[in-house]
């Protein structure tokens, strides 16, 4: 394969969805059968609108079906803000980190550079972010969220990276995740 396409993961945002409603839900059944007088139903459903707001966001997410990452085996491309895309080819990148966002997601943090030379335009944040390592350099984190990806999709792109582009790059530092709390309550021996 000679990329690998990481898109908004449609199971995730549904069972998001689904988990807004029900909770919309029992926000207005309780605003209506326990609460007294119209302040607590207008509470509820103001608070139940914020949750069906976001369900229009993940419906809106789930119909934008562009990637959020590109993986090729000439770089990589963030097109999380689409006002702002940033390709890396993999001779800039310093490393790849699997890491832990929380107790069930999981993160892919591609650590690079672009050099002046690189850049349409230099902000004064890139120009401070210079100076301050004394090099032409200005460093991005592109991260992959486990927000809207699947923990195994995350889990197999950054498999596909360590094998495809670190075969090609050996400078690139590869470091995989692993759970602390997988070995409680296994026996030893």
């Amino acid at each position: 394969m000679e990329q690998l396409v990481v898109y908004n993961d449609l199971r995730k945002l549904t069972a998001i969805s689904v988990s807004y409603a029900l909770i919309g839900a029992c926000i207005v059944w309780l605003g209506f059968t326990q609460g007294d007088g119209i302040l607590w139903r207008v509470l509820s459903v103001v608070i139940a609108a914020c949750f069906v707001a976001g369900i229009v966001l993940n419906t809106r997410k789930m119909m934008n079906r562009s990637p959020l990452f590109v993986y090729t085996l000439d770089g990589v491309t963030d097109y999380t803000k689409p006002q702002d895309v940033i390709t890396l080819p993999w001779s800039q990148v310093l490393n790849v980190q699997l890491k832990a966002a929380n107790t069930n997601d999981l993160m892919l943090d591609v650590t690079g550079f672009r050099t002046a030379d690189q850049l349409d335009e230099i902000t004064p944040e890139m120009q401070a972010q210079m100076d301050a390592n004394g090099t032409d350099r200005v460093y991005y984190m592109l991260e992959l969220s486990g927000l809207w990806v699947r923990r195994q999709r995350i889990q197999d792109a950054f498999d596909w990276l360590r094998d495809n582009v670190g075969e090609r790059f050996p400078d690139i530092v590869f470091t995989g995740f692993k759970d602390p709390l997988s070995k409680v309550g296994r026996k030893a021996g």
